[in-house]
């Protein structure tokens, strides 16, 4: 019988450290506050620890993955991107260190119009990685036909212009087509075989990086509005990558949770 709830997938393979488990108890937080009827957590080394809250309001499953043998050492290639492409029913993967402040039901509600969605990094002013042409960040995928997530399609795109087993020699900015791993791959193939993955109501609001996001408190909600873009937009995702970390920026959302004992 087929599972229409709307299924999200994670990755959270964290230290068991306050900090981090502060975060990821936030993240699930927002996920069955906003909609996440089932939701699976991959992990390769570190088990993730879900509360019995959280366990009591959704289908929580967690499922340790494994590494593949893609000639390259990095995570997000040899687990992230490997172990996303090997599942066989749609799904909406959103990277634990994110926070959802709206409901998820408008972008789930999209996964029949396209095989699979994501969104292109934002123009970040203080992160020159991001001032160049608009690329994929991988954070939040819509997929919709998980057959359409072809790694050996994707891995052959990739090694066809530089091989991934050449990582020990090859600097990493002639390796990939931009910046990041898994996202410079999935970029590199979508572009070889002509195939738009965005979606125009699934744009960066859905994936905004917490640098250019105002978070604040709305009677019971966390509400997000970019600040310094142009145009500025409500944000419904917000995404702590990078140096971004919600406790290195002092985000009103992680510093609520530990004022309650998270």
């Amino acid at each position: 019988m087929a599972d229409f709830r709307l299924k999200v997938v994670s990755i959270v393979d964290y230290p068991h450290e306050p900090h981090f488990a502060r975060m990821c108890y936030a993240f699930l937080d927002s996920l069955l506050a906003n909609g996440a009827e089932s939701v699976t957590l991959l992990y390769e080394t570190h088990e993730p620890r879900v509360s019995p809250e959280h366990r009591r309001a959704a289908d929580i499953e967690v499922i340790r993955g494994r590494s593949f043998d893609v000639g390259h050492p990095h995570f997000n290639l040899r687990f992230k991107l490997a172990n996303l492409a090997s599942l066989n029913y749609p799904f909406l993967y959103i990277d634990a260190d994110a926070f959802v402040l709206d409901d998820l039901r408008p972008l789930w509600a999209l996964r029949a119009e396209k095989p699979w969605i994501g969104a292109d990094h934002q123009w970040i002013p203080s992160d020159e990685r991001t001032h160049r042409s608009p690329f994929l960040n991988s954070g939040v995928q819509l997929v919709g036909d998980p057959s359409f997530y072809d790694l050996d399609a994707i891995l052959a795109a990739q090694n066809a212009v530089v091989p991934l087993s050449l990582h020990a020699t090859v600097p990493k900015r002639q390796m990939f087509a931009t910046p990041g791993q898994d996202q410079a791959v999935l970029f590199r193939y979508f572009r070889s075989i002509g195939y738009d993955y965005t979606h125009p109501l699934a744009g960066p609001e859905w994936n905004s990086c917490a640098g250019v996001t105002e978070i604040r408190r709305v009677g019971d909600r966390w509400r997000g509005h970019t600040v310094g873009l142009n145009p500025d937009y409500d944000v419904r995702i917000v995404h702590y990558w990078s140096q971004f970390k919600p406790w290195a920026i002092d985000c009103p959302v992680y510093e609520w949770y530990g004022t309650r004992g998270h």
